[in-house]
């Protein structure tokens, strides 16, 4: 699953509202909800706010990510 999978995941299981995170963020939802879908890139320092927003720690977008470099690098 890719960090924004997990974001919006994350966010459901929460029940935090796309509202509440743009807001949290000094954005528009529109904002939000493009990064959701895809349409938009995404910077580092968005990924912190939106995990601010959450109260989540931003490593844990990226958990799969970080485990295959990780393991990528063990084995060479």
């Amino acid at each position: 699953m890719n960090p924004i999978e997990l974001m919006e995941q994350t966010r459901k299981r929460k029940g935090i509202t796309k509202t509440h995170i743009a807001r949290h963020c000094g954005r528009s939802v529109s904002w939000y909800a493009d990064i959701a879908k895809g349409r938009r890139r995404v910077y580092l320092d968005d990924f912190m706010m939106i995990a601010d927003a959450m109260g989540e720690n931003v490593t844990n977008f990226f958990r799969n990510q970080l485990s295959v470099t990780r393991n990528t690098k063990e084995s060479a």
